[in-house]
């Protein structure tokens, strides 16, 4: 009997919400959930995708999904913001390019209506500004990478939010 007293106990414990003082989409990240149309370049490269952003553990993150609607493209993303107590964001960013480069987490912080944060990969920092334009309802994703006095821009993307779908 204290066996099953004991399992009740644990799972209404993990079944209880968690409680966080504040979540990322709480903040200026809740204006990127919804749908959007990306357009922009990589490496150098016209892109054209879809992303959707979802609130997800109860807001605890914020999960961007990246991914060609048509799949012609075999590129996918999953990208997850969080943010730990002290307010600093945690970012966990898998792609289609597999585990290897999932082994470094981004961290950041939120700068007014947009977002900074960091890759430290072994062979190279990537440097990612997401910045929410509200005049606009848009996002744009600026991704660089080598020496900061002269940067190679990786990505520079414009989410552009769709309507009527």
């Amino acid at each position: 009997m204290l066996k099953f007293v004991s399992a009740v106990a644990l799972g209404l414990a993990l079944a209880a919400p968690v409680a966080h003082a504040t979540t990322p989409a709480d903040g200026v990240l809740g204006r990127f959930v919804g749908d959007w149309t990306v357009s922009g370049q990589t490496r150098g490269h016209a892109t054209a995708t879809e992303a959707e952003v979802r609130a997800q553990f109860g807001g605890a993150f914020v999960e961007l999904h990246i991914q060609d609607p048509t799949r012609r493209s075999p590129y996918e993303a999953r990208v997850w913001f969080g943010q730990d107590d002290a307010g600093k964001l945690v970012i966990h960013w898998l792609d289609a390019t597999g585990g290897e480069t999932s082994h470094t987490l981004g961290a950041g912080a939120v700068e007014g209506d947009g977002l900074v944060f960091a890759f430290p990969y072994p062979d190279g920092t990537f440097r990612d500004r997401l910045d929410y334009d509200r005049g606009h309802d848009q996002w744009r994703l600026r991704i660089e990478t080598g020496d900061k006095a002269a940067p190679v821009v990786f990505s520079d993307w414009l989410f552009t939010r769709r309507t009527g779908r």
